[in-house]
Parts: structure tokens; sequence; C-alpha cells
């Protein structure tokens, strides 16, 4: 009899565990449908009629994206907006969570309209899909694994933030960005880092149902926030292939 209590339980927990990671990934799949009709609208109602810098290939709110200063303050504003929700979580609504999803998702549409409206479509598509599947193949790497990836996802943010502060660095000073193949080798090494973070982050959202096990609203903003975090990867994922394969 307690063989079978304990079983139905683990049934219960395996359940809900995946009723709980199939709500964050709704949510995140919702919120990249803002951020494409987004930066669809932006790029084909604004951006096509904003006159283009000369000698740029861009229009000026393109060079705006560009300008280093916004790049900088872009940056940092994600990083301001990530900690300050996370850390009033607690105190938040469940609807004040997911007006910050589809907010920060908005704001993503319109800087991704910049960078990708004037590449080839077909090119955009096929990152897309590049991304779309090292995002599920690394996801689905930090959810089956039992090895605690805490120490590898350490080494990854600091190389991460290592590739982010030279990107930006080699902005302010052109002088010092990398060309050819080394270019490329740093991209790789961003490219891996992010990866190494969405499968902790995958991991770290599995916890996080255990952690709040009984506290349904709770759980429904971790799993809001997190589609937000699984949002930012795959956003980050898909800006370093197109940086390796979107030159035509």
């Amino acid at each position: 009899m307690n063989d079978f209590n304990m079983q139905t339980r683990g049934a219960d927990t395996d359940l809900g565990l995946r009723t709980f990671m199939l709500g964050t990934y709704r949510y995140m799949t919702l919120a990249m449908l803002v951020t494409m009709g987004v930066a669809w609208a932006f790029g084909n109602f604004v951006l096509i009629n904003v006159p283009f810098e000369p000698n740029s290939g861009l229009s000026s709110i393109g060079m705006m994206v560009k300008n280093p200063i916004a790049a900088l303050a872009l940056t940092f504003g994600i990083m301001f907006a990530f900690g300050g929700v996370g850390a009033k979580l607690h105190t938040m609504s469940t609807s004040g969570v997911k007006m910050f999803l589809f907010g920060f998702a908005a704001v993503m549409g319109i800087w991704m309209s910049a960078l990708a409206v004037f590449a080839n479509p077909m090119i955009v598509a096929k990152i897309f899909f590049m991304a779309a599947v090292a995002f599920a193949s690394v996801s689905l790497i930090g959810y089956v694994t039992k090895k605690d990836l805490g120490t590898i996802a350490k080494f990854c943010i600091m190389a991460f933030f290592g590739y982010i502060a030279y990107r930006l660095l080699s902005m302010f000073i052109p002088s010092i960005a990398a060309t050819g193949p080394l270019d490329q080798v740093i991209s790789v090494i961003g490219l891996l880092a992010i990866c190494g973070i969405t499968a902790w982050e995958t991991q770290m959202l599995k916890r996080t149902y255990y952690a709040t096990a009984g506290n349904a609203t709770m759980a429904e903003k971790m799993s809001v926030f997190g589609a937000a975090s699984l949002l930012l990867s795959f956003i980050n994922i898909f800006s370093i292939l197109m940086s390796l394969f979107g030159r035509e």
C-alpha cells in the first residue's frame, strides 16, 4: 500500500512538473509571437518609411539601434528590469508579471526589427529555424539531465558576460573589433555560453516547480517570469546566429 501511495505521489509530481513546464513554454511562445508581430509591424510600417542615412544602408532608427549608447542602455535596462521584477516577484500580481513578459517581448520586437528587417527574409527564416532547434535541444538537455549544471552555468555566465562586454566595447572602440575567423570564434564562444545558460535555466525551472509546490499563484508567476528569461535566451541565440550566418 505504501509503495502504491509513493508511486501515485510520484506520478502526480511528474504530471504537475510537466504541466508547469508546458505552461512556461506556452507563455514563451505567446511572447515570441508578440516579438515577431511587433518586429514585422514596426519594420514594415515604421522603418520602411524612415529615410536612410547616407552611405549606411540603414534607416536612422536602424543606425540608432547600432549606436553603442543605445546598445548599452538596452543591456543595462534588461538587467535592471529582470533584477527588479525578480526581487519583487513575491509581492507582484500575476497580471503584473504577465505585463512585464509581454512588454519585454514588445520592446525586443522593436529592437529585432531594426536588426533583421533589411536582411534577406529567407536567411532570417533559416536562422530562426536553426535558433529554434538549438534552443529546443539545449532546453531538453536541461530538462532531462540529472547532473547539477550550476558549476557549468557559472563559467557560461562569465563567458557570456565577457562576450557582451567585448561586443559593447568594440562598438565604442571599433579598432579593437575582431574580424574574420577570430570574430567567428568569439561568436561561437558566445553561442556555446548562452546555450549552456539556457540548459541551466531549464533545470532551475524544474527546481522552481518543486520549491513552489502547493502555492499555485507563486508557481504561475514563476512560470511567466521563467518564460521571459527563456525568451531572452532564445533571442540571444538567434542574434548570435544572425551574426554568424546572416551575411549574404
